[in-house]
């Protein structure tokens, strides 16, 4: 029966394939079929390596090993390395015969030590049946012992960095701080007393937003310097230190700009919506022919309880100049400072801030008839809202995300804006 091994050299997009006959074939006849495949020659100028296709370091490194039909591997063709032996070419796989590796028989050597395992007859009860096998696995494992026990440790050199390696341009030990050694050999790395501090980097955050700090200037500082719950160092004005790719000390600065302009914008939509929720309630008012509820010093804003009235004009006729008798605390209080205390519907002097008279049913009744209309048109007093509800939809999605630098000195940035770095000293 014809079978195939599909094969490709690692310089090469286009697979190529070998027929041979069985079910499988070993990496010698395969590397031999692929010289001859390709007109290679003697194959005493290069050597051939044959990798599998999932895992490209793993190599058929045995002439025996087999490989089975339908498979897939990778070839890579390489110079001959003379210090290697006189094996260290395809030569072979041309003229001779596959050499034996000395693995392979030790392997086999291996096998044959191992005790025979005990047989059960069919006669036998499960629960024997049982017990054997735990006593051939028991006998298995004790001759893996055995063997373990003889064979040589090889001890891999571990892959250090001499002290004397200078680390690459922007390297920054984490430890220390310093740039002129790599983090494990650190200085203080034998310190027992070394005690580090938590400093923050200043990923995310733009160059324009950081204020730069000497070494020499910290060092000054390194007194008035602390730390907050989180463990990050920062100065008496609440300032977290940060540290930048280069290695060099910073400050968040704050952007007064983007917060002015958020400010604006919600203070826009606030009186926006304050004015719009008055002209409906007013226009209500006006309907129902309910003036009373209008405030005197001002025709397009309702009242707000408390109302307050003067001890000279307490009913309706007494109107003179105005067209209510009842005003708003503050508005009335500011109006009779700013005219000598002079009632603003008949002109009366001496009407003090302390003389003034609450009307507490008008305001009772003007607190019910809001809440009615309010159910009635579908409205709701903004200054009764959460800020954000003022935005419209579209706008409330485009309101600015924050980084920690946008928000005014003083003020902290929510939790979990920095990634914290190893203990950091200033020294």
């Amino acid at each position: 029966m014809s079978s195939v091994v599909y094969y490709r050299f690692l310089h090469q997009k286009n697979k190529n394939v070998i027929h041979f006959d069985g079910t499988s074939i070993n990496v010698f006849d395969l590397k031999r079929e692929i010289i001859q495949q390709n007109q290679l020659g003697s194959g005493l100028d290069f050597n051939l390596k044959l990798f599998h296709s999932d895992q490209q370091d793993k190599e058929y490194e045995l002439d025996q090993d087999i490989i089975p039909r339908s498979s897939y591997v990778l070839v890579k063709r390489l110079p001959v390395n003379h210090k290697s032996g006189k094996f260290n070419n395809a030569a072979r796989y041309v003229t001779g015969k596959p050499r034996i590796n000395k693995r392979a028989i030790a392997t086999s050597n291996t096998t044959t030590n191992i005790p025979n395992q005990q047989v059960l007859d069919d006669s036998a009860t499960e629960e024997d049946k049982i017990k054997m096998m735990f006593e051939n696995q028991s006998n298995a494992w004790a001759q893996t012992q055995d063997e373990l026990s003889h064979h040589k440790i090889v001890y891999k050199p571990q892959n250090t960095t001499a002290p004397t390696d200078a680390p690459p341009p922007g390297y920054i030990c984490y430890r220390c701080g310093k740039k002129d050694h790599w983090i494990k050999n650190c200085p203080t790395n034998n310190d027992p007393n070394f005690e580090g501090k938590k400093v923050l980097r200043t990923t995310g955050i733009p160059k324009s937003y950081l204020k730069t700090i000497s070494k020499e200037e910290l060092e000054k500082k390194a007194n008035e310097l602390s730390t907050n719950d989180s463990g990050d160092v920062v100065d008496n004005d609440g300032n977290a230190i940060l540290i930048t790719d280069e290695g060099d000390y910073a400050i968040a600065v704050a952007d007064t700009k983007t917060w002015q302009n958020y400010q604006e914008r919600i203070k826009n939509a606030q009186m926006k919506s304050q004015n719009e929720y008055q002209n409906k309630l007013l226009a209500k008012i006006k309907q129902d022919n309910k003036l009373e509820y209008i405030d005197p010093l001002n025709e397009n804003k309702v009242l707000n309880p408390p109302i307050y009235k003067t001890a000279c004009c307490q009913n309706i006729t007494d109107l003179k100049k105005l067209k209510n008798i009842n005003y708003n605390k503050s508005d009335l209080e500011s109006q009779l400072i700013e005219n000598d205390f002079h009632c603003p519907n008949c002109g009366k002097e001496d009407n003090y801030i302390d003389s003034l008279i609450e009307n507490k049913e008008l305001s009772e009744e003007l607190t019910k008839y809001i809440e009615t209309k309010e159910t009635e048109l579908g409205i709701k007093d903004p200054s009764k809202r959460p800020i954000d509800e003022e935005l419209p939809d579209a706008k409330r999605q485009k309101l600015p995300q924050f980084d920690p630098a946008m928000f005014p000195m003083g003020i902290p940035p929510p939790p979990g804006m920095f990634i914290g770095m190893p203990q950091f000293p200033f020294k």
